[in-house]
């Protein structure tokens, strides 16, 4: 968990802003949930939420606080698998009309929010999603966030705050360094998770 507070506290120091005078507090959360935005849209993994939701119908939406589908975990008592869109457009291509039992799941790649069962269900099955959740900072609350996404937040926070003085030399300058530093931090951080997921597919197999 990151405290909203103390990176406003973090942030306030930086700039030796202590009273939020400068840069107010409504000011510092609008440039914090910039930052929110920036990782979760890069690293969509980084809030991962879960939730069961009752299926009627085809498509099926993911909850409001959904940035994009991660993985289904369970359709009805079955993990279905995902099958690709254009597979089932080819050799099924009444597909979206079909009704039973849901054995599989779809999506085409734009659509973030939304998937396809096939076939649609015909009686209401319980779906297990995991999700990119969306997160909104407020002062005092706390982000479901890994302590490591602390840093990157700060850094992108004050990148947005020396920009507000851009045209003197200096505060640009301070802009540029603190973005560099969020995006090699964020860009690092994607590499060694990807690293790390290939190592473990890796060791499954052998």
């Amino acid at each position: 968990m990151i405290s909203v507070n103390t990176l406003l506290t973090q942030a306030a120091t930086v700039l030796v802003d202590p009273l939020f005078v400068r840069w107010t507090k409504p000011e510092l959360l609008y440039y914090l949930n910039e930052a929110l935005s920036a990782v979760i849209t890069y690293k969509p993994s980084a809030v991962v939420a879960r939730a069961n939701i009752e299926v009627v119908r085809n498509p099926v939406s993911l909850p409001d606080d959904a940035h994009m589908l991660l993985s289904i975990e369970q359709i009805g008592a079955v993990r279905g698998p995902f099958t690709p869109i254009e597979t089932l457009d080819r050799f099924y291509p009444d597909w979206r009309t079909s009704q039973g039992q849901p054995k599989c799941w779809t999506k085409a790649t734009d659509e973030l929010t939304w998937f396809w069962l096939y076939p649609a269900p015909d009686k209401p099955t319980l779906i297990k999603v995991q999700y990119s959740q969306l997160l909104t900072a407020t002062e005092g609350s706390d982000l479901r966030m890994a302590i490591i996404y602390s840093g990157m937040l700060l850094d992108f926070m004050l990148y947005r705050a020396f920009s507000k003085d851009a045209e003197n030399a200096s505060e640009a300058q301070k802009a540029a360094t603190h973005y560099q530093t969020f995006n090699a931090a964020l860009t690092g951080k994607v590499t060694t998770d990807r690293v790390k997921q290939r190592a473990l597919k890796q060791a499954a197999i052998e």
